[in-house]
């Protein structure tokens, strides 16, 4: 019978919980963006104007818009962080894509950022 408490300090030992992780977040981790951008009109030809409209900016922070990674124009945000019908250039160098083919529109402002789908039209 000597054998029983060996046995049971070993389930003991085994039910005994591994030590908490302290520190797994940083401080410094970005929030999830509450930010939102919309592209009026939602499809046009290369070289035509898009209106942009965002909100959940930081106040008076520089928004930078890309089109499909190419930088189109920026703006500062306003007191709420909002902006409105901003005028923007869609490439001409996207010219050749096909009709429908989808391009992604961004806005950053620091570690914010949001974007919206435009569809290239002929």
């Amino acid at each position: 019978m000597s054998a029983l408490p060996a046995v049971a300090a070993c389930v003991s030992q085994a039910s005994v919980p591994p030590p908490p992780v302290v520190g797994a977040l940083s401080s410094t981790a970005a929030s999830p963006s509450t930010a939102h951008l919309a592209a009026q009109p939602p499809a046009g030809q290369a070289g035509g104007e898009v209106r942009l409209s965002g909100e959940g900016y930081p106040a008076h922070g520089r928004v930078v818009f890309t089109f499909h990674g190419h930088r189109i124009g920026d703006v500062t945000a306003d007191a709420v962080g909002r902006f409105t019908g901003v005028p923007v250039r869609v490439p001409d160098s996207f010219g050749d894509s096909a009709p429908g083919t989808q391009f992604t529109i961004g806005a950053t402002s620091g570690p914010v950022y949001a974007e919206t789908l435009f569809v290239l039209t002929r």
